[in-house]
């Protein structure tokens, strides 16, 4: 076995018999499951009590359409004349959390409302006396035109369209297709590269930082090239990510399949081919949540998972993941080589944060255009397009711009590697003095 490969054994398997990496890889994804389902369900809770405001009208008009809700109570106040709303605040001797004032005719001028309060009100409240004014607003504003029938005409004038995406393939078939799926599915990707680029990169920096402190690697490097001994740790860290990735996909899928999420195509077209009986059936025994059972609908939302070619997306998510980390950890490698403290890293970590931190940012930006200039650039420079590609991949991005930003980003890999490696291998044995900037660029044109 060649020297690299030794230390790629060493490190993968060193990190994964780890108890800590065994424990956290199996309980991670249903950390994050708890967390999500935790989230939705404590943003389901509400006050016990509802909050008191005091509604001031002085016009005695609007003031009566606001009803109380689960949050709020509306208390009606009679005009109180010359007092302000502040005075009665103090004076009211109630717990009251805020007071809406109405000084004059909110069809004529729609700013003539206000609230107060002693502290910054949050959203929820203002969106709640909206959504009770405004429609009586509208209606009162419609009357006023005097136009018989004229609420009718407005009603029937409002359409809202519900547009069907349909995808062809190469040979003119039509499958379902949903912008809206490609943005989550890309954004996921997009997080899950993100995030393992950090961590593990972070990783290798911590490996190298730990051995240079040890002064284990002056022991190493008299057998082993310092170019060969950050390979060995790169890679082998590598591997220690894609089995935890593994594992995880692993887990959700066997997870998936034990709930039963999932239709196979015949279960599908079964389901597709249901006669209108069984929809009124479900209808008056699930009443509301009918719209829910309808085998159009799931139809149509497995017609759209099935449009997605997920066995591409894994592969690509592969190699950007591998191209991604092997570029950004060989600068991990360097960094951790430059200094003798993990606390001394933030002048050299700064631009690489920056850097991949705008790459993230970019792809966020990118899902709404995702074939614009900003997001095809930045998917294919190769310190953006790991990140950035992951976005467009569920856009059908052209083959010659996927096979461009692969060899830009392997190229760009071998480079920076290189690059790296001159800085890693005179910066691995000096100690007890801070590298400077200017430091660096001298010893990059060190010869090999």
């Amino acid at each position: 076995m060649s020297k690299i490969g030794i230390i790629i054994e060493r490190e993968y398997m060193t990190r994964v018999y780890k108890k800590s990496f065994i424990i956290m890889t199996l309980a991670i994804p249903f950390i994050f499951i708890a967390l999500i389902a935790g989230t939705l369900l404590l943003s389901q809770i509400k006050d016990k009590e509802a909050k008191e405001i005091a509604v001031i009208d002085y016009t005695g008009k609007f003031g009566q359409v606001l009803k109380d809700t689960e949050s709020y109570k509306f208390l009606r106040v009679e005009d109180i004349g010359e007092e302000s709303a502040s005075n009665y605040y103090k004076s009211s001797g109630r717990d009251i959390y805020a007071i809406l004032t109405i000084t004059g005719d909110l069809i004529e001028n729609p700013k003539q409302i206000t609230l107060f309060s002693e502290k910054t009100l949050n959203m929820g409240l203002k969106k709640d006396i909206s959504n009770q004014l405004n429609p009586y607003l509208s209606e009162l504003k419609i009357e006023s035109y005097n136009i018989p029938d004229l609420k009718r005409i407005v009603a029937d004038s409002k359409v809202s369209i519900d547009i069907d995406t349909v995808k062809w393939d190469i040979e003119g078939g039509e499958t379902k297709s949903s912008a809206e799926l490609a943005s989550i599915i890309g954004m996921v990707f997009t997080f899950l590269i993100y995030m393992f680029i950090f961590a593990y990169g972070g990783m290798v920096m911590q490996a190298v930082i730990q051995e240079k402190t040890n002064r284990i690697v002056e022991v190493m490097v008299s057998s082993v090239k310092p170019f060969e001994l950050m390979m060995g740790k790169i890679i082998g860290i590598a591997f220690v990510g894609l089995t935890q990735f593994l594992i995880w996909m692993a887990i959700i899928i066997g997870a998936c399949t034990a709930l039963g999420i999932g239709a196979s195509a015949s279960e599908i077209k079964d389901i597709a081919t249901v006669g209108m009986e069984q929809q009124m059936m479900n209808q008056q025994m699930l009443g509301g949540g009918a719209a829910m059972a309808d085998p159009g609908i799931i139809a149509d939302i497995n017609g759209m998972i099935q449009g997605v070619n997920f066995s591409e997306l894994i592969a690509c998510f592969v190699i950007y993941f591998i191209g991604g980390y092997l570029l950004y950890a060989s600068l991990f490698a360097a960094i951790g080589s430059l200094v003798d403290q993990e606390a001394d890293t933030q002048q050299f970590m700064m631009p690489v944060t920056l850097i991949i931190m705008f790459a993230f940012y970019t792809a966020i930006y990118s899902i709404e255009n995702p074939d614009g200039p900003l997001a095809f650039w930045c998917s294919v420079i190769p310190l953006t397009s790991p990140i950035v590609m992951m976005v467009r991949l569920p856009y059908d991005v052209p083959l010659w711009q996927l096979f461009l930003s692969i060899g830009l980003l392997l190229g760009s890999f071998i480079a920076t590697t290189a690059i790296a490696a001159k800085i890693y291998r005179t910066g691995i044995l000096m100690y007890g003095k801070k590298t400077t900037w200017k430091e660096v660029f001298k010893w990059l044109k060190y010869s090999n």
